[in-house]
């Protein structure tokens, strides 16, 4: 089993996530003011990034070693637990004991004492649980994990991989993931004549709309089709780029470095969702 000393990193410990099914994403009970409701999980820093690597051995029955893991501060009890119980078993089973030291709550702030501590290279953390857009940013501080994690690495997907491959290097590995997922209530698709939800953002965009007219009219005048972050931040920035990719507008910046986000694809995207205040932003106004 691999394992790794001082100025190295943990292993995670990988659970299998639940299997939506149809049932998990559709009730005929949810609130009767909302139809559609698009959710993220909570945002989630995925990433552990190694800054050393040492050797393999066997597991030890007693901590021989500490390390440090510099993660976010702002984590739920929930989230606290579950990573004691994974850091446990981690040093149960290598004998490596774990310091967990918790940072600031604000990512502005969490990124900037990240980059301030690996600029001045004191030796400690020795492992630092990143934001899943950060890899670029920190690139120049870390391994290149391939030839450490080539087992690993075939479990995680390839377009995942990408995610955290900066010039050819893979500089983190996931924790876990988030998945977004769209609720909605099958009495009303049925009612407005719907046999299945929407597939396309076009498609929801008119039901949503369909619904929240026939529903207003009906006397529930502060009923919404979908609701959805809206409102400035970094969950209104990932639904956006799913937008843009969902309607070919590419990425941001592509391969070869250059802004391509000028496209007619994302602008396309863009515009769509600029008229769903009408059927429920994140902080709209009640007309």
């Amino acid at each position: 089993m691999m394992c790794w000393r001082f100025r190295s990193a943990i292993k995670p410990r990988w659970s299998q996530a639940p299997v939506l099914r149809s049932e998990h994403l559709a009730s005929e009970h949810l609130p009767s003011r909302h139809l559609l409701s698009r959710r993220r999980g909570k945002r989630t820093w995925i990433f552990l990034v190694l800054i050393g690597l040492g050797g393999c051995g066997k597991p030890a029955r007693q901590p021989t070693t500490t390390i440090t893991l510099l993660c976010p501060g702002w984590v739920d009890k929930e989230f606290r637990d579950r990573r004691e119980q994974e850091v446990a078993q981690f040093t149960g089973e290598t004998g490596i004991q774990v310091k967990l030291l918790p940072g600031p709550e604000s990512a502005t702030e969490q990124l900037a004492l990240w980059r301030k501590l690996l600029e001045k290279d004191t030796g400690t953390p020795d492992v630092y649980e990143i934001d899943v857009i950060w890899p670029g940013t920190l690139a120049e501080y870390f391994l290149d994990l391939k030839p450490y994690l080539a087992t690993e690495l075939s479990s995680i997907s390839a377009d995942v991989a990408a995610s955290y491959t900066v010039k050819g290097r893979l500089v983190a590995v996931p924790y876990h993931s988030d998945i977004g997922v769209l609720f909605y209530r099958r009495d009303l698709l049925r009612q407005y004549g719907y046999a299945a939800p929407p597939r396309t953002w076009d498609e929801l965009e008119q039901m949503a709309a369909k619904i929240q007219k026939g529903e207003r009219a009906r006397g529930q005048k502060k009923f919404w089709g979908f609701l959805w972050p809206g409102a400035a931040g970094e969950n209104l920035t990932c639904n956006a780029l799913e937008w843009q990719m969902s309607e070919g507008g590419g990425r941001i910046i592509d391969a070869e470095d250059t802004i391509s986000v000028n496209n007619p694809n994302a602008i396309r995207a863009w515009e769509r969702a600029a008229r769903w205040s009408h059927i429920r932003n994140g902080t709209p106004k009640t007309p």
